[in-house]
């Protein structure tokens, strides 16, 4: 326990890791780096199987509105997945799937450009860690034979060359890599079911569309 203690300097791991993030901070622009950090309730919540299921189960819903009142009737649906009812509501609303298939696209892309955002964020973080905690790793190197002459301080330089790379290394391969790999992970999974629901929805509506079961400038009573 004794060892481990003697490994944590707060002011060279805040010289490390802030630098890091503030160098890829400097890259990814202020927007990044807050968007970044406030993506971590969604690493640490996010579940894409249940988001899936409630999708399925609201998808279902709006199958039944639109065969039972008709297209324009579909923003009614109270549905769990906050996706599904923004899709129901731009139905409701255009009532035209051209409109729809354009608003679905431009949503899937904004949000993959997002997810894309923080990704690489993080990813960079893990690239950038181990080349700042060198940066000090130098540092300390170079006092330590500045002060070969003194043996008092040979410790305390020798200890900055070490921890600095050290804590490089722990910011890249334990914490940055694993969370741009989740986030990675969770995007993936999430889109993948979100475009699979706006085929359905496109389907559905066509279906509906074939059997004319709304006809555009006829509104139903959606009560």
């Amino acid at each position: 326990m004794q060892a481990i203690v003697e490994l944590f300097d707060p002011l060279v791991l805040a010289i490390v890791w802030l630098g890091a993030i503030a160098v890829v901070g400097l890259q990814e622009g202020s927007g990044g780096l807050i968007r970044s950090f406030t993506a971590w309730h969604v690493l640490l919540r996010a579940d894409p199987v249940r988001d899936a299921q409630m999708a399925r189960q609201s998808l279902h819903q709006v199958e039944a509105v639109m065969d039972g009142k008709g297209l324009q009737c579909v923003d009614q649906v109270d549905a769990k997945s906050a996706f599904v009812a923004r899709a129901a509501a731009c139905l409701a609303r255009h009532e035209d799937i051209r409109a729809f298939s354009r608003w679905a696209g431009a949503d899937l892309n904004d949000r993959e450009a997002r997810h894309n955002s923080v990704i690489r964020f993080w990813m960079a973080v893990a690239d950038v860690a181990p080349a700042i905690g060198m940066v000090g790793t130098i540092i300390g190197l170079v006092r330590m034979f500045q002060d070969l002459n003194d043996p008092a301080n040979l410790g305390s330089a020798m200890a900055l060359a070490l921890l600095t790379t050290f804590y490089g290394l722990v910011l890249s391969n334990l914490i940055a890599a694993p969370i741009a790999q989740r986030f990675l992970r969770l995007s993936t999974e999430e889109l993948k079911w979100q475009r699979i629901l706006t085929d359905k929805l496109i389907a559905l509506v066509q279906k509906s569309q074939t059997r004319g079961r709304h006809a555009l400038g006829q509104r139903p009573i959606c009560a």
